[in-house]
């Protein structure tokens, strides 16, 4: 049908998906994580993701100084904590720097049902390290 038909379909769709959408809760809860988070600083971790904070800049600077290294996963239990129906996990790792020896660490995160098989014991995943605090710890 070509261009303009591509951009009819489109404009259908959005029309309908705009009718579809209560924009009243999705206001609301965007008020309700505002507030959640009206007092946390963005440049400081908030416990659901290791070391790294809301400020995207501040993880790309931190992530940029760290090590590199893995983690194996030991155990992992839900720490009782959620965001927005995500639970937080305490994931308990041997993390091994190349030319150090292992030690064991725990770190938070949410981790999705359907991600929930890739954090099971046995795992190994690739993790960040800061250079002063060896329990400092960032996904990747």
């Amino acid at each position: 049908m070509g261009i303009l038909g591509d951009i009819g379909r489109l404009m259908k769709a959005g029309a309908k998906q705009s009718a579809n959408t209560d924009y009243a809760a999705n206001l609301k809860h965007s008020a309700d994580l505002a507030e959640q988070y009206a007092n946390r600083d963005p440049d400081t971790p908030y416990g659901t993701h290791g070391a790294a904070a809301a400020n995207p800049f501040v993880n790309m600077a931190a992530f940029a100084t760290m090590h590199r290294g893995s983690g194996t996963v030991v155990g992992l239990a839900p720490t009782g904590a959620d965001v927005e129906g995500t639970p937080i996990y305490a994931v308990e790792l041997d993390v091994k720097i190349e030319g150090r020896d292992a030690y064991r660490s725990s770190y938070q995160t949410l981790i999705a049902d359907g991600a929930l098989p890739n954090w099971q014991p046995g795992s190994v995943l690739p993790f960040r390290v800061s250079p002063t605090d060896p329990h400092s710890l960032m996904l990747g």
